[in-house]
């Protein structure tokens, strides 16, 4: 009766087990084979290239425009003014009603500061 050496589990470096007359088995892996061909699934798809139409400058989409001023009216406060494509106001900043509201007041205050002026020169 002869009895075969039993290959180690795991890695050695003993010399002695890589003798000439050990037979040497596969290495089960934990990775399925896959085969080195695919399946044929039909044939391969088209693809489609589309161009971009050419645009000019003059087919751009127009833009819309912000403007920063000073007020003139009402101690140079800055107003915003956000205008479309074809200078239609969108959005005023502060609005033409709280401007409307601040130069009213400053007049107010204008008119008190004459009549108090005027008032106080003809005292005795």
């Amino acid at each position: 009766m002869s009895i075969d050496p039993v290959p180690a589990a795991g890695y050695t470096t003993n010399a002695s087990l890589t003798t000439a007359g050990v037979r040497s088995s596969p290495v089960p892996t934990s990775e399925p084979q896959v085969p080195s061909t695919q399946p044929n699934s039909g044939p391969e798809p088209t693809q489609e290239i589309r161009q971009r139409p050419q645009t000019s400058e003059s087919s751009e989409i127009p833009k819309d425009e912000v403007q920063v001023q000073r007020d003139s009216e009402s101690n140079g406060q800055i107003v915003i003014r956000y205008l479309d494509h074809s200078g239609q106001v969108i959005l005023q900043v502060p609005s033409s009603q709280v401007l409307g509201l601040a130069r009213a007041i400053e007049r107010a205050l204008e008119e008190q500061a004459k009549h108090r002026a005027g008032g106080a020169n003809s005292r005795p």
